[in-house]
């Protein structure tokens, strides 16, 4: 059996089978399904890569916490996103300029919260790549 989210805002399906095993692709996209997630292992994805572009892109945290863990992300602003479970893998998707996301799960040392997602939210493989920008240099 697999479960299956769909983020409104980027377009991304998250899609999780009873074995653990996920795929995170574009609606449309042929599934490539990926082994279970390491524990506690957090991946972002974003639109464009920050500073490539002015103005609000989308954003996606995903990951592995504990069942019945408490996962909240709160961005710098002070906004809390939703976030959504499919059984051990945790989504949360929001719009915005790039700012930091802080990252808050019942399944880690209170010590260690909030943890500041140290995650490159980089242009995924997935999406087209961007246009060639001509440089020219002034002397």
């Amino acid at each position: 059996m697999v479960e299956q989210l769909v983020l409104e805002e980027s377009g991304l399906v998250v899609q999780v089978c009873e074995d653990g095993s996920y795929c995170v692709g574009p609606q449309g996209r042929e599934a490539v399904w990926r082994d279970p997630m390491e524990k506690g292992a957090v991946i972002g994805i974003g639109q464009h890569t920050p500073g490539d572009v002015e103005g609000e892109s989308w954003w996606v945290v995903y990951g592995q916490s504990d069942i019945g863990a408490d996962v909240t992300v709160r961005l710098e602003d002070g906004s809390h996103v939703p976030v959504s479970r499919l059984g051990e893998i945790f989504a949360s998707e929001w719009v915005s300029t790039p700012q930091q996301a802080l990252l808050y799960r019942s399944d880690r040392p209170v010590e260690s919260q909030p943890t500041k997602l140290s995650v490159l939210f980089a242009r995924p493989k997935f999406m087209p790549r961007r246009r060639f920008r001509r440089m020219i240099a002034c002397s």
